[in-house]
């Protein structure tokens, strides 16, 4: 597993397991909806850890995050030739500083393969406005004039099956052809990518 931030800077966490992150001791303290037991919902403050400490700052130096994906990705593919091919979730908020040398590092990116297939690129463009959203679109028909939205489906992979499947099952209407891409994506559609595409080991 493998965190890349992009901002001001490119920041990389590799970890050979999940478990590492519970290493950062940091928590926070966020409000939460709970049921109160009569049919209504209080609030209740409640501590949760912080595995990485999110920072916002700077541009969107999308190009060099996909580079050392690429970097990361390779190493990982020399020591497991013939396992499931490497997923890369890009989830970002704004438009890449360089959109035409993005794409090229994307596309390198994705023709790195294991015996079992290429990887499997997934973009989610996060925003909070409450209309546009587009969700594992199988063509562009609907968003063509919308440059930085035609950019991300033209990077992202159509997904295999068993992702497919898994789609489905998150509550996502998946057609045939679908690319693995979500735009103007709110917390909860971020969080369905997130899920089913982590499932990697289904296929």
């Amino acid at each position: 597993m493998a965190v890349i931030g992009y901002g001001s800077n490119v920041d990389i966490l590799f970890l050979e397991t999940a478990s590492e992150l519970a290493k950062n001791p940091n928590t926070t303290t966020v409000k939460r909806k709970i049921s109160d037991g009569a049919g209504g919902l209080i609030e209740v403050d409640e501590v949760q850890r912080l595995f990485v400490n999110p920072i916002a700052n700077g541009g969107t130096p999308m190009a060099e995050a996909f580079q050392q994906a690429s970097n990361g990705i390779e190493k990982f593919i020399a020591n497991h030739p013939n396992g499931f091919p490497p997923i890369v979730i890009n989830i970002t908020d704004g438009e890449p500083n360089n959109m035409a040398l993005a794409t090229n590092e994307a596309k390198k990116l994705a023709q790195l393969k294991t015996s079992d297939g290429n990887v499997i690129i997934l973009n989610a463009h996060i925003s909070n406005a409450s209309a546009g959203k587009i969700e594992l679109p199988s063509n562009d028909s609907g968003f063509s004039s919308n440059q930085f939205a035609k950019f991300l489906f033209d990077i992202s992979s159509i997904l295999p099956e068993p992702l497919v499947e898994s789609a489905k099952n998150a509550g996502f209407n998946v057609q045939t052809g679908a690319k693995g891409f979500v735009f103007n994506a709110d917390a909860e559609t971020l969080i369905k990518l997130l899920n089913f595409g982590s499932q990697g080991a289904l296929r």
